[in-house]
């Protein structure tokens, strides 16, 4: 997600060049190409096949490296869930929740990796708000903040205190990151939903890097057919954007 450190500006110290390819030829993906390259799992309890989806947490991050072109269903899903989703189970999630669910009917949950959270730990005899970023929590205070999450996210959560009892640690779903979501902004100019950008083949996003520009000199070395891209999101090379 983006990191807001001035008023009405955000910036970031990666020097990631992302873009947003729209090809001439589309189509939807088959139910083959959809499930190609999702991990899916079976459920050891119900004996459901093929009802788990368990993404890897380095799939949910999008920086300025690997160069890659995001071209699948699920690397558009994952893409997508790292730049618009806010909080795990907000409305956005519930929304890819269901377009994921759509076209794979075996689905039944996603279980997302996970990221250790911590706060600081009020009931500390040496515990001074001054030495840290957050406000802390006492034991009780935690407990119905997590309460409260556990109820928004439809999850269980357990805490424990770190080695030297000066935080509460909790782990909760882990939804990525990009260094700047410039998908927003992609689905406005074109007028599409967030579904009709993950199902359809022509919408692929390209990872990379301003540091190297590897599709820049891909262009320019005649390995890309432009002739099958209609257009370009952001338009421009990197150094006029």
């Amino acid at each position: 997600m983006k990191t807001q450190i001035r008023m009405g500006v955000f910036e970031s110290n990666s020097s990631s060049m992302h873009s947003l390819c729209v090809m001439k030829n589309e189509g939807k993906y088959t139910p083959q190409e959809i499930t190609h390259d999702m991990w899916l799992w079976d459920d050891s309890k119900t004996g459901e096949k093929n009802c788990i989806w368990i993404p890897y947490e380095e799939d949910l991050y999008f920086g300025r490296s690997p160069f890659r072109a995001l071209a699948s269903f699920s690397d558009k899903w994952l893409y997508a869930c790292a730049s618009l989703v806010e909080e795990y189970n907000d409305d956005t999630y519930k929304e890819l929740l269901r377009i994921v669910k759509k076209y794979v009917p075996t689905l039944k949950k996603i279980e997302l990796p996970k990221k250790c959270k911590y706060i600081p730990n009020k009931d500390n005899e040496e515990y001074n708000a001054d030495n840290y970023y957050q406000e802390g929590m006492t034991e009780e205070e935690l407990n119905k903040f997590l309460s409260d999450k556990e109820e928004q996210y439809g999850i269980e959560i357990n805490y424990w205190t770190d080695s030297e009892n000066e935080s509460w640690r909790f782990n909760i779903p882990d939804t990525g990151s990009v260094d700047e979501d410039i998908l927003s902004g992609f689905l406005k100019k074109e007028n599409i939903t967030l579904e009709e950008f993950i199902s359809n083949k022509k919408y692929v996003v390209i990872q990379d890097g301003d540091e190297t520009c590897y599709f820049s000199g891909m262009k320019e070395a005649g390995l890309i057919n432009m002739n099958a891209i209609d257009h370009e999101y952001p338009e421009g090379e990197w150094w006029e954007r």
